[in-house]
């Protein structure tokens, strides 16, 4: 029996009704948490071989909970053509993500095994620039100090404004308008963590992601934390200079909020700061012993001889120490000095008087290698 023209409609009403509620469907498996799944955000390591389709990836990331339904993932990938892009290695991925991070993770290629594989590189924190610069030449067979450093000289000459250079955050003064006094206007800029890049990335690519994962952390100091520090008129710029003092002064990750509380109660008190590793970069060579003709180097970074922060960091800084410069805690202490143990450690003191006595006990213990005071 011929249908009417009525029922052809409803019919194909009807198929209408049920692709968007098949689509709702799909959507809802990717969306929803699926029953008896792994604990989403555990690691994954998941190997593409040679010539594999997408459709076979798609089933292993789901078989691995890495998403959660692999027919989406599949319509997701084909949208953005990802079995043009998709190369042979090894991906590192989470459990429990979203199909456009997975897809995207894919896009941007192995980090280990393919043709542009990653190179993990890493840089600690308390280094300068210059010392920065050498480690990467030792970890980059294809480059050396002077292909970094060119990175930084003609971001430097072109300005903020010029394509193909090295960005940086819009509350970093521009280095080619830094006063006379600035040892390295890209000091603290590098931020030191352990990286992966692509085989194939330049220098610029190099110091690029250090410096954008510098304002990815400082984008991590809350809002009011930030507000408070600018209320004692001290920008980001000059936080950074804090934190690099902090990670400088103190290798005990339980004690930079401690550490910045005594600098922040000095500079409240209009005291000078007398931090030695500010000696040291003024004197502009490594010292394990700094020497009482050391404090005396006339020098805008010696805070035995200036008042307030230096003009600019004097190294690269962790998270912590970052942190803890906007975070400083609420002690009475304006001094410190290593303890006799020599384990790294401070013992900090409210007075001259107090920090004396804590000064001659550990003169009298014997001194640490590396870790001297002055005459």
């Amino acid at each position: 029996m011929a249908l009417s023209r009525g029922s052809k409609w409803f019919l194909g009403f009807l198929g209408l009704v049920a692709l968007g509620v098949g689509a709702g469907v799909m959507w809802l498996a990717d969306a929803l948490p699926t029953p008896n799944r792994v604990e989403a955000g555990q690691p994954v390591s998941l190997t593409v071989e040679q010539g594999e389709s997408v459709r076979s990836v798609a089933d292993r990331l789901e078989e691995a909970g890495v998403v959660r339904n692999a027919t989406t993932f599949r319509i997701a990938a084909s949208d953005v053509e990802l079995a043009a892009q998709l190369q042979p290695g090894e991906y590192d991925f989470q459990t429990g993500m979203d199909s456009e991070a997975v897809i995207q993770t894919l896009m941007d290629g192995p980090a280990r095994g393919g043709a542009n594989a990653g190179v993990r590189f890493t840089v600690q924190e308390g280094l300068t620039v210059e010392q920065t610069l050498a480690r990467l030449a030792d970890q980059f067979e294809a480059y050396d100090e002077a292909d970094f450093q060119t990175v930084l000289d003609e971001r430097t000459e072109a300005g903020e404004n010029a394509d193909g250079v090295l960005q940086l955050p819009e509350w970093v003064p521009e280095p080619a308008e830094a006063p006379e006094e600035v040892e390295e206007p890209y000091e603290g800029l590098l931020f030191p963590e352990t990286y992966e890049v692509r085989a194939d990335a330049a220098p610029l690519d190099v110091l690029q992601r250090m410096v954008d994962q510098l304002e990815r952390v400082m984008s991590e100091v809350p809002e009011e934390q930030v507000a408070a520090a600018e209320d004692r008129g001290l920008n980001r710029f000059d936080m950074l200079t804090l934190a690099s003092l902090i990670e400088r002064e103190t290798r005990v990750d339980d004690e930079r909020q401690t550490v910045a509380g005594v600098i922040e109660n000095r500079l409240d008190d209009g005291m000078r700061l007398q931090i030695d590793a500010t000696v040291v970069y003024a004197v502009g060579e490594p010292r394990d012993v700094v020497l009482l003709e050391d404090l005396e180097v006339e020098h805008p970074y010696n805070t035995y001889v200036v008042e307030g922060l230096p003009p600019g960091p004097i190294s690269g800084m962790g998270r912590a120490s970052l942190l803890a410069a906007y975070e400083p805690a609420d002690v009475s202490y304006r001094f410190y000095v290593l303890t006799p143990e020599c384990d790294g450690r401070h013992a900090f003191a409210d007075t001259l008087d107090e920090h004396n006595v804590n000064v001659a006990a550990f003169r009298d213990a014997g001194r640490c290698q590396g870790e001297d005071l002055p005459e």
